[in-house]
């Protein structure tokens, strides 16, 4: 029996999906998998549109799966924690990327190369998580990642201003 997108886990979630490569985005209900022990889940209070958003969204290299919900450069308050959270509380201002997951025991990991891990997961794009689930973006109302890939947005940040640093402020720092 196939799952339906809301039915994959039970953590409802809202989000703007692609259904082909219209460019036509349209109202999506689907799950979020739970918090895990190393993850943070937060609400999502805005999220940066990327021009490579645009691109998997039209299919544009011809990699894009549908439904798709784009969306790399999300921030907002962290809303729970998994039991082995150390860096982050609830109430925290958060902010998430392009990646949501790695090995984290890969050669590239361990030198905190993790956007070159065979088995990265990225934000949103058809790639799913350990359990199975699939990755969805930003253009929704919660995320749930790894405590690793989440950052801390400072409290005189604003919160829309810091949402595009996590795409091409981030690209700064790669190898």
């Amino acid at each position: 029996m196939v799952m339906s997108h809301e039915q994959e886990h039970p953590k409802k979630a809202f989000g703007w999906a692609a259904r082909d490569s219209s460019g036509v985005l349209s109202p999506f209900r689907f799950s979020r998998r739970e918090t895990g022990e190393k993850d943070v889940t937060f609400k999502v209070l805005y999220c940066g549109i990327c021009h490579s958003d645009l691109h998997n969204v039209k299919n544009e290299h011809g990699s894009s799966t549908y439904p798709l919900v784009p969306g790399h450069e999300i921030v907002g308050e962290v809303t729970e924690i998994g039991s082995n959270v150390q860096k982050f509380k609830v109430g925290d201002k958060v902010g998430v990327g392009c990646l949501v997951g790695a090995c984290q025991s890969c050669d590239s990991c361990t030198d905190h190369l993790e956007n070159y891990c065979p088995k990265k997961i990225f934000t949103y794009g058809g790639a799913k998580y350990y359990d199975g689930s699939t990755t969805y973006g930003g253009y929704s109302d919660i995320m749930v990642a790894d405590e690793h890939f989440i950052v801390r947005i400072p409290d005189n940040l604003p919160l829309d201003s810091a949402a595009p640093l996590l795409c091409a402020g981030i690209t700064t720092y790669s190898p």
